[in-house]
Parts: structure tokens; C-alpha cells; sequence
């Protein structure tokens, strides 16, 4: 069983969405890079990690902005740092993980990386960043690394087992053939299969990175400030007025 409703949002802003797939309900963010601001963020101007939503929106709303959504945007050690590569505001914050023989769903192959440039978002095999990663660094304004990639090209991993019973909360962010970007957000357990194929047959995505599992939350939900703090989010915010 599958079905949408949408929730009110300001007209040209973010698309927020609930979703029943199955007995998975699921919340999703859709966001124009083009015309939204999507952007990452990981700690406060003491140096400190945000950690929680309510944190960010502190620091949002001293900036004069104002959240509509965001998550957790990737895995992170247990000093709340990105595993992976992470840029903010085009500088490089830490640096792409390459490792591959290595225990954990960050290192489950192929990973890779969520990028925002200007005006437009990609996600790229890690081994494809490395191979050219001066230009794919020169682009970047703002960059998480995660894994494993959940959907390459339109075709669900194949890693990914449709009988596993490794079922979780798990979160993603995926782009489709417009170049839109939805954060994702599966509320109750699924297994990476049935959540790679949500995310490519009813979302549209073309392509689709793991963020993370059992911690995952999203903003604006009502478990959003519930659980433990975790490393860098990703959010989208409400675009200026015009002046």
C-alpha cells in the first residue's frame, strides 16, 4: 500500500511530505537547489557540535533565517565527526574517507558523496570523487560522504537483500531527473531494500545516498529533538523576502 499527503508549506518553498509504503510510514523534503536554500551544518561559532535541531534552529534564527526541514546528514565518529568527507561554505572540513575493507554501513560499497554547488546538487561514487577530486572539491560550497549508495543510476544496490530482516529507521538523500533534492526519512524500521525502492519508484530518484540509521530524525516531526545528539544536518530554509 502506498499513499501521499501533503502537508501546507509556504508557496515556492520546500515540498513536505508524509507517505505510507507498506507498514513503513515515511516523511520526505523535497527542495529546488536551484531556487532553495539548501545547506549543512555542523558546529556553532564556539567550535562546538550542534548536535540537536533545536541547536541549529538557535543558530538559524540569530542568522534571520527560519527551518522548514532537515536531518542528519551522514555518519560520524563518537566525538559527533563526520567519517567522511564535509565541506562547509566551500572550505574542507574533513577530509574523503577512501577506506573500503572496513566494518560498518559507511564502508558497504559503493559509498559516496552529496554535493551542493551552485544552484545545483550531485551525488558521486567515492572512488569517482577521488579520481577527480580537485574539480569535484572546486565545486562544492557544502559536502557530506556517506554509504553505502542506496540507488545508482535508477538500479537499487545490489548489496541490498529484498528478505534481509535488518530492518531500522534509516534516512537518505536523493536526487531525481530534474534535479531536485529530497531528504528522506523512513520513521519506522525497513531494510535497505524496500527503502532503495521507495526512494526510486515512488520518490522518483534517480540517485540516492544513505545517510543513516537508528539515531536518524527529521525536522519538523514529533521525535525531531528526541534521542542523541549527532554530527553534521542538513537543512533547508525559508528563502529571504524580496526586497
Amino acid at each position: 500500500m502506498f499513499f501521499a499527503a501533503a502537508c501546507a508549506m509556504p508557496a515556492l518553498a520546500a515540498d513536505l511530505k508524509q507517505y505510507q509504503y507498506r507498514q513503513t510510514f515515511i516523511s520526505a523534503c523535497r527542495a529546488d537547489p536551484r531556487t532553495d536554500v539548501i545547506r549543512t551544518y555542523w558546529k556553532d561559532e564556539t567550535g562546538a557540535p550542534l548536535g540537536t535541531f533545536v541547536r541549529l534552529d538557535a543558530l538559524l534564527h540569530a542568522q534571520h533565517q527560519e527551518m522548514l526541514c532537515a536531518t542528519n546528514a551522514g555518519i560520524y565518529d563518537k566525538q559527533l565527526q563526520p567519517l567522511g568527507l564535509y565541506i562547509e561554505n566551500g572550505n574542507v572540513l574533513r577530509k574523503l574517507n577512501t577506506r573500503q575493507n572496513a566494518y560498518g554501513n559507511f564502508y558497504m560499497q559503493p559509498n559516496g558523496v552529496f554535493i551542493l554547488g551552485e544552484r545545483q546538487a550531485h551525488i558521486v561514487e567515492t572512488s569517482a570523487f577521488a579520481a577527480e577530486a580537485d574539480r569535484w572539491i572546486a565545486m562544492s560550497r557544502y559536502a557530506t560522504q556517506s554509504g553505502p549508495l542506496m540507488v545508482v543510476n535508477g538500479k537499487v544496490n545490489a548489496r541490498f537483500d529484498p528478505n534481509s530482516p535488518n530492518a531500522v529507521v534509516r534516512n537518505a538523500v536523493c536526487l531525481d531527473a530534474e534535479g531536485m533534492v529530497t531528504l528522506a526519512i523512513a520513521r519506522n524500521p525497513i531494510n535497505f531494500y524496500d527503502f532503495a525502492v521507495f526512494l526510486r519508484d515512488e520518490l522518483k530518484c534517480s540517485d540516492a545516498l544513505y545517510l543513516d540509521g537508528s539515531i536518524s530524525r527529521m525536522y519538523p516531526t514529533l521525535e525531531a529533538n528526541m534521542g542523541p545528539a549527532f554530527g553534521a544536518m542538513i537543512a533547508v530554509m525559508k528563502k529571504p523576502a524580496a526586497k
